[in-house]
């Protein structure tokens, strides 16, 4: 029903509204330390961001009409300003990675560790997404952290925040 997926859709964009943060808490601390530190790492630090996001909701335009002209068909069940549909509107997941393999699974929800293996193209990624939820899980005090994470080398989306 459609109040049902305007909550779920709802729930949805929050839940993305809230890894947004939890990532950009833990770049927030990765940069802390890199600035503290003597010297900067021997490697680059990867940089990700989630997919920007919204709700739109669609309504009626349409008169309440029980007659209905030669021109008009009687519009009895649909009043002016109706709620008729709601979308999750997402920027496009798109990347210029070899083999145009622009969407990837780097961690299942069920597991903490890579989904890729060693050889594939993002496995480098998957290792530093498994560390940003080590981060959030201890400056968390192991209240939340990111999982699920896929998308692309740039843009993730779809997660889900273990509690």
């Amino acid at each position: 029903a459609l109040p049902d997926e305007h909550e779920k859709l709802l729930n949805e964009c929050n839940l993305l509204y809230w890894a947004k943060s939890l990532l950009d808490f833990t770049y927030e601390y990765i940069d802390h330390c890199i600035n503290a530190a003597p010297t900067l790492p021997s490697f680059p630090i990867p940089r990700v961001r989630f997919v920007e996001a919204g709700i739109a909701l669609a309504f009626s335009r349409h008169s309440s009409n029980t007659q209905g002209t030669s021109e008009q068909a009687p519009m009895a069940d649909i009043k002016a300003g109706m709620f008729l549909a709601v979308y999750l509107l997402e920027e496009r997941v798109t990347s210029g990675t070899p083999n145009d393999q622009t969407f990837m699974k780097f961690i299942h929800n069920k597991d903490y560790g890579p989904s890729l293996d060693e050889d594939e193209y993002g496995y480098d990624l998957a290792v530093f997404l498994s560390f940003t939820q080590h981060i959030q899980y201890e400056k968390t005090e192991g209240l939340a952290f990111i999982s699920d994470y896929q998308g692309s080398t740039e843009l993730l989306t779809d997660p889900q925040i273990l509690t």
